[in-house]
C-alpha cells in the first residue's frame, strides 16, 4: 500500500484557515495526511504567531517550529499569510530533511518601489529565505513582478486569481434595527470599511476624510468593522476632531453582509493588499466603491470607472466621494461587477488545488 504524503499546512491564525482554506484541507486529506499550524483553537499544531516580526517570542517560535519539522518530516509545505510563512522558513534553515515548500502569498508587505526602511528588510528578509522556497503562488500584478524580479524562490511562480472568495448570504437582520442600533439618520451618508484596525490598513485617513466631507456639508458617517492594535490611536483621533457622533468603531462582526446592507458607499484606504476579500464582498453586494489605488485593490476595480484614487491623496477622495454622494446611485445593488465571478470560490477552486498539488510528483 502506498504511503500517503504528509502536508504541514499553516497560516497565522486558526481563523483564517477556517473562513479562507477548508475547501481546500477537506479536498487534500482525501489523499494526504494533512496537518494543521497556526495560532488559535482547532489546529493540530497551535503555534504563536506575534505580529510583532522580530519579537522575542517570535525567536522561541521558531524553535518550536523547528522541532516540529523535526520529528514530523513532513513531505510538503503549504504555507499562508506573511508571519507564518516568515517564521516557518526561518526555522527550515540547516535542517538537513527539508520538505518542499509553496509560499502562497496573501500580498507582500512591501512595494516595487522600497519606501523606507521597514520595506528594505522585509524584501531582504524574503531574498533571504529563497533558498527555502521552492515555489511562490501570488494573486495580485505587483507582487508578480516582484517574486519575478527578485527571484523570490528557486522553482516557479504561480498566478491565482485568490483562494476564492465564499461570499455567504447576510444573517437576517432587519436593516431598520441594525441602523437605529447604530443611531443611524435616514439623511446620513454611511461609508462602511471591513478590516483589522492597523496602520496598513489606514483607517485614520477615512477618519480624517469624514471630517473634511462634512465641512463640505455632507452628511457622512463612517462604520469601521473590525479590531485590532490601533483601536486606541484611532479613538483618540476621533476625540481630536470632534467626531465621536460621527465615526463608528463597530468591533470585529461576523457575518459583515448585515453592516454592508446599512452602507451607501464602501471606502477603502488601504495601503498594501492581496486580493482583497472585503472589496469582493462590496462588490458582491453592488456597492458603490471607493479605494486607493494599491496592489490587489488596482487588481480588482482597474476596469471599474472612478473607484480607485492615488493613495494617500486626501483632496482627491473627497472630491470622488462628494460626486458619489451627490450622484444619488448609492447603496446596495446600484453597481454590478461582471469580473467578480472569475474571483469567486466555484472559478478558482481546481486550479489553485492544483497549484497546492503540484509538489515535485510526491501526491
Amino acid at each position: 500500500m502506498e504511503k500517503k504524503s504528509k502536508i504541514l499546512y499553516a497560516a497565522s491564525t486558526a481563523s483564517h484557515l477556517e473562513r479562507f482554506h477548508q475547501p481546500y484541507l477537506q479536498a487534500l486529506r482525501k489523499e494526504a495526511s494533512v496537518f494543521t499550524m497556526a495560532t488559535g483553537d482547532g489546529v493540530d499544531f497551535p503555534i504563536l504567531f506575534d505580529k510583532r516580526f522580530f519579537s522575542i517570542s517570535n525567536l522561541r517560535s521558531i524553535l518550536q517550529i523547528r522541532k516540529i519539522l523535526k520529528h514530523e518530516r513532513f513531505d510538503a509545505l503549504l504555507l499562508h499569510t506573511t508571519l507564518a510563512a516568515f517564521l516557518i522558513r526561518m526555522a527550515l534553515i540547516g535542517l538537513r530533511h527539508r520538505p518542499y515548500v509553496l509560499n502562497v502569498v496573501h500580498g507582500y508587505l512591501f512595494g516595487i518601489t522600497q519606501r523606507g526602511m521597514k520595506d528594505r528588510v522585509l524584501l531582504f528578509c524574503e531574498k533571504l529565505l529563497k533558498r527555502q522556497t521552492d515555489s511562490i503562488a501570488v494573486m495580485n500584478a505587483e507582487d508578480w513582478n516582484l517574486a519575478k524580479v527578485h527571484r523570490l524562490c528557486r522553482g516557479k511562480v504561480y498566478f491565482l486569481r485568490g483562494m476564492g472568495a465564499p461570499i455567504e448570504e447576510a444573517a437576517p437582520c432587519p436593516e431598520e434595527a441594525l441602523r437605529e442600533r447604530l443611531s443611524l439618520r435616514s439623511t446620513d451618508f454611511v461609508c462602511t470599511f471591513v478590516g483589522e484596525l492597523s496602520g496598513r490598513k489606514n483607517q485614520i485617513f477615512l477618519i480624517r476624510a469624514t471630517k473634511l466631507l462634512r465641512d463640505r456639508s455632507i452628511p457622512c458617517k463612517l462604520v469601521l468593522v473590525g479590531e485590532g492594535s490601533e483601536r486606541e490611536a484611532l479613538e483618540t483621533e476621533i476625540r481630536k476632531l470632534g467626531l465621536e457622533q460621527n465615526v463608528i468603531l463597530a468591533g470585529s462582526q461576523s457575518p459583515v453582509l448585515p453592516y454592508l446592507s446599512i452602507t451607501h458607499l464602501y471606502v477603502s484606504a488601504s495601503q498594501s493588499e492581496g486580493l482583497p476579500f472585503n472589496i469582493m464582498e462590496a462588490m458582491a453586494c453592488g456597492l458603490p466603491i471607493l479605494a486607493s489605488k494599491t496592489k490587489g485593490q488596482t487588481d480588482l476595480l482597474k476596469d471599474v470607472e472612478d473607484a480607485l484614487y492615488p493613495p494617500d491623496d486626501m483632496t482627491a477622495f473627497c472630491d470622488a466621494a462628494e460626486r458619489i454622494y451627490r450622484s444619488g446611485q448609492l447603496g446596495v445593488g446600484n453597481m454590478s461587477y461582471p469580473t467578480l465571478k472569475q474571483y469567486l470560490l466555484p472559478s478558482v477552486f481546481e486550479e489553485n488545488l492544483k497549484i497546492l498539488k503540484e509538489r515535485g510528483g510526491s501526491l
